[in-house]
């Protein structure tokens, strides 16, 4: 029974697991947000890009990274669509 609730919950949340594990590696921040691909971004109704994903700066590993209103959310509607 374990084993048939550990498969079901890895078929059902490692997609999205695998998702927000990716690891973006960047020179410039937020210069090279256009590196990052369209499908690592979610859009939200109220005009929010969030990353599903990290950023990696030099040595330094960035989570919970969002734009809204800026010139970073408005390159990302550009380059991504208002999804």
């Amino acid at each position: 029974m374990r084993f048939l609730m550990f498969v079901a919950a890895t078929f059902l949340l490692g997609p999205a697991a695998a998702r927000a594990a990716e690891t973006y590696e960047v020179d410039r921040w937020p210069a090279d947000i256009d590196t990052i691909p369209c499908s690592a971004w979610e859009h939200y109704p109220d005009g929010t890009w969030a990353l599903n994903g990290y950023v990696k700066i030099g040595f330094s590993v960035v989570e919970h990274v969002g734009f809204k209103g800026d010139s970073s959310a408005r390159l990302l509607d550009k380059k991504c669509g208002k999804k």
